[in-house]
């Protein structure tokens, strides 16, 4: 079956979406972002990032949904509401946590409206020079089990290390574990994935799955490239993703989207 326009187009940000160098989005990206909604075509985010760390991004887009925390979270921006969301149980967020400080492993956790570092994470360049947060430092005092808490981010550390040794300690009823990026580890709610929220997000907005364009560059985009019919990886993005995905973008920093765009729709972006 073939379709002349996408029901949603949804878009990993950071190494994919967003260029390297300023993290911006590409002029030709940008302008098909704008055509695709003066057409009425939903265009969002599928990030990590919780939706904090978004919302100037989809402001100056003229975006509305943002699918964040890996699937576990999704907001809308124009009704400043939230879709769904799902958290971290209180007692696993405590355990946790109580593990990477006695580890020495830094981290964050990420709550919907700001989040909280580990000592030692006061200064991390590659996540902060991405975008803005309101942030607080962990202290002894800090009440963990009482957050809400979207994702524990273990940061420059040895990611597959880590992650194994986390999957011998917490069941998949406690957390589910995903690298986002080399030396960064996601931990988040059970059974929560991007795939999993784009399936939830699409239930909801009466999408068709088989005409949703995905595109992501990294491991933790695996299950919504899975999910949706249309998948595409940035020719700078992990091997293994590649190899499945349904078209090969340029890379990123050369207006990935809209080349996917072109391919699945052709026609759609004609005369930008």
């Amino acid at each position: 079956m073939t379709f002349d326009r996408p029901d949603a187009i949804i878009s990993d940000l950071d190494n994919s979406l967003l260029q390297p160098w300023n993290k911006g989005v590409g002029k030709r990206d940008a302008a098909a972002i704008r055509r695709m909604t003066q057409l009425g075509i939903p265009v969002l985010p599928g990030t990590g990032r919780p939706p904090i760390r978004v919302k100037d991004l989809v402001r100056e887009l003229g975006l509305e949904l943002a699918l964040c925390s890996n699937g576990g979270c999704c907001y809308d921006f124009g009704r400043q509401e939230t879709l769904f969301v799902e958290t971290v149980a209180p007692h696993v967020a405590k355990r946790l946590v109580e593990y990477l400080l006695e580890q020495k492993i830094l981290f964050i956790i990420h709550t919907p409206t700001y989040s909280f570092r580990a000592p030692g994470a006061e200064v991390l360049p590659r996540y902060d020079g991405r975008c803005a947060e309101e942030r607080f430092m962990l202290g002894p005092d800090t009440p963990v089990e009482s957050l809400q808490v979207l994702k524990v981010l273990a940061v420059e550390c040895d990611d597959k290390a880590v992650m194994a040794r986390l999957r011998e300690m917490f069941s998949p009823d406690e957390l589910s574990f995903s690298i986002s990026e080399p030396r960064f580890v996601d931990c988040g709610p059970p059974a929560v994935d991007k795939g999993s929220g784009l399936r939830r997000l699409a239930e909801l907005k009466g999408w068709r799955l088989e005409n949703i364009l995905v595109m992501g560059d990294y491991y933790n985009d695996q299950t919504m490239l899975e999910a949706a019919g249309k998948s595409a990886v940035p020719a700078s993005g992990a091997e293994e993703l590649k190899a499945k995905a349904g078209f090969i973008a340029p890379p990123c920093g050369e207006d990935p989207l809209s080349a996917a765009i072109d391919h699945f729709y052709p026609g759609l972006l004609e005369g930008i």
